[in-house]
């Protein structure tokens, strides 16, 4: 049986959608008429719902805080005119009332994929602890690149974070064949090759595209070990997700 893990901050996505038609005459912004409201599960509760759509099956590990993250979105063009966080502060992993994960066995996973927003729930010094014990492990990392995760099997990134100034360049220079970074409708770089989508898609959401790449490469690469096709896969995945509205799945499957 397939023992997967994935660790994270979690969220819920709420998308309320409406019609703008005129503008505030108060201020120059549009005016939001709300037709319906939908919510999903965000981030790494995100990439956990894109495991199951592969067709496989994870345990999961996330904050007990509710964090809330609200789209205002033009339904015609489907353009997101604001966006308001709800954070709250959240109980660090290795804090009571969840200390029983640092005692948790990770070698007993085949598979331990972190999603990592840096929200304040997995500090560097806990990640450690689990690239040290587990035997495979994929993270996506909101954290400043540096030595701590050296033990880390792949490092999923966008260009964005590979491009943070805090990074440790000599980390990065010194460990590339861990790194894949994500560019958007360009596919993914990889130990300086890019690997681009072998069709073009219209984007339509981009929202949960990073959660899905994330789950595609790490279980494609757990089923046949080999990175270059798990990138590959993961760009079909992602490509199927931003043709779709709102929080999407692939309809790919591994088994």
């Amino acid at each position: 049986m397939n023992k997967i893990l994935v660790i994270g901050d979690s969220c819920t996505d709420v998308f309320i959608y409406g019609d703008c038609y005129r503008l505030n005459p108060e201020a120059p912004t549009p005016v939001l008429k709300e037709n319906y409201k939908k919510e999903y599960e965000g981030m790494a509760a995100n990439v956990v719902n894109n495991v199951r759509a592969l067709g496989l099956d994870c345990d999961f590990i996330t904050q007990k805080e509710n964090i809330i993250k609200t789209r205002f979105v033009d339904e015609k063009s489907n353009y997101v005119l604001l966006r308001i966080d709800n954070d709250n502060l959240i109980t660090p992993l290795s804090c009571a009332p969840l200390s029983w994960a640092d005692t948790l066995d990770y070698s007993n996973y085949d598979l331990v994929i972190i999603s990592d927003y840096n929200k304040g729930f997995l500090s560097e010094n806990f990640l450690i602890y689990v690239f040290k014990y587990s035997k495979l492990t994929f993270i996506d990392t909101k954290k400043a690149i540096g030595d701590w995760m050296k033990n880390a099997t792949y490092i999923k990134i966008n260009e964005s974070e590979y491009s943070n100034p805090k990074n440790d360049l000599d980390f990065i220079k010194n460990h590339k064949q861990k790194f894949i970074i994500t560019i958007g409708e360009g596919g993914a770089l990889y130990n300086d090759l890019i690997y681009k989508p072998k069709r073009t898609v219209t984007v339509r959401d981009v929202v949960g595209a990073g959660d899905s790449f994330l789950a595609a490469i790490a279980c494609h690469y757990y089923i046949h070990k080999n990175i270059i096709r798990a990138i590959k896969f993961a760009n079909v995945c992602a490509g199927e997700v931003v043709a779709q509205k709102g929080i999407a799945f692939p309809k790919q499957k591994l088994l």
